[in-house]
């Protein structure tokens, strides 16, 4: 009985979101789930971090807080198939005046970026460790 109420409690805490930190819509969280599709679907490239004009917002999410290695390997095989490495992101961020003085104003720092995604409603989110 100990061990089904300790998988239990595991279970329900391992699906517990992780708030986006210095998110414009505060009310806004990421699980793991979509943290992986969005890797996969919506990462930018270099070349299109480079190139960015506008967006409608950043929300900063560090994939620090996600520590069971279920979560870790989940993300380290999302970032492996991005379309760039994490250090032409931080080069293309760099470049990119506007978003790099916006994340510098957040306090963000550029280079513990590792990703970065942007969905349809042109909201750009920064994956940090």
């Amino acid at each position: 009985m100990k061990i089904a109420a300790i998988w239990l409690l595991w279970s329900v805490l391992a699906m517990w979101p992780v708030a986006a930190l210095c998110d414009d819509l505060s009310d806004r969280s990421a699980n793991i789930h979509k943290i992986v599709a969005a890797l996969d679907a919506t990462d930018l490239s270099a070349n299109e971090i480079r190139s960015l004009k506008s967006y409608n917002g950043i929300n900063v999410i560090d994939l620090s807080e996600f520590d069971s290695a279920y979560e870790n390997q989940a993300i380290e095989l999302a970032l492996r198939d991005t379309d760039d490495g994490w250090a032409m992101v931080q080069t293309a961020i760099v470049a990119n005046e506007k978003l790099k003085l916006e994340l510098l104003r957040r306090s963000v720092a550029i280079r513990n970026i590792v990703a970065a995604t942007m969905d349809d409603r042109e909201t750009i989110t920064i994956y940090v460790r």
